[in-house]
């Protein structure tokens, strides 16, 4: 599982590079909720001075995003990210990956078709979508924002270098919507393959 103090504040957050304020806003009051120390799953998983870091880095992430002068010297010393114009409400840069439930599709190249309906998702059905379909990993990286590294990982099923598990469902997301395919399903079914994985 990936250090909270190797994420990047998007990560931590669990958002994209292009959310609005208001999206910001929901994911720092959805990340206080699970990450609150009262928490019955956050007490199983992590311990006071962990919980207690995290709380700092999900402030701290909120703190300079929310602003717009501390979130452009973010993007440009962390993320290598072209600087915002001045006065561009970040409200617009949404529009380039497109909003979660408006039908449009995510990406110019999700009106392809690949069958794969009876194929559970795993970290190399992904990879064969993907590959099937003709996309670079880096075409998706740069179109939804995630570092190429972590989908490398999530294709490859390294589960021990991927990130906490409400940062995963959001990558996974995001992973799913650039291929076309159903995101709740695939974070299901990859999950539990993480899950069976660790079992073994």
């Amino acid at each position: 599982m990936k250090d909270i103090r190797d994420q990047t504040y998007y990560e931590i957050l669990e958002i994209s590079p292009t959310a609005t304020s208001k999206e910001i806003q929901r994911a720092y009051e959805h990340a206080k909720e699970t990450f609150h120390a009262d928490s019955v799953a956050v007490y199983s998983l992590f311990s006071e001075e962990e919980v207690k870091g995290i709380e700092e880095a999900v402030e701290e992430a909120y703190r300079v995003l929310m602003d717009e002068t501390l979130r452009r010297d973010y993007n440009q010393s962390h993320l290598q990210m072209p600087p915002m114009a001045e006065g561009q409400p970040t409200e617009t840069c949404s529009e380039a990956q497109g909003i979660p439930g408006e039908e449009k599709p995510p990406l110019s190249f999700t009106g392809l078709s690949f069958n794969a309906e009876e194929r559970p998702y795993r970290g190399k059905t992904l990879k064969q979508i993907r590959e099937g379909m003709g996309i670079e990993l880096q075409t998706i990286s740069e179109e939804m924002k995630i570092n190429t590294k972590t989908l490398e990982w999530i294709e490859e099923e390294a589960f021990e270098k991927l990130p906490a598990l409400v940062y995963l469902k959001g990558f996974l997301k995001s992973y799913a919507r650039s291929l076309g395919l159903d995101p709740p399903k695939v974070v299901e079914e990859y999950i539990r393959s993480k899950e069976e994985s660790k079992k073994k």
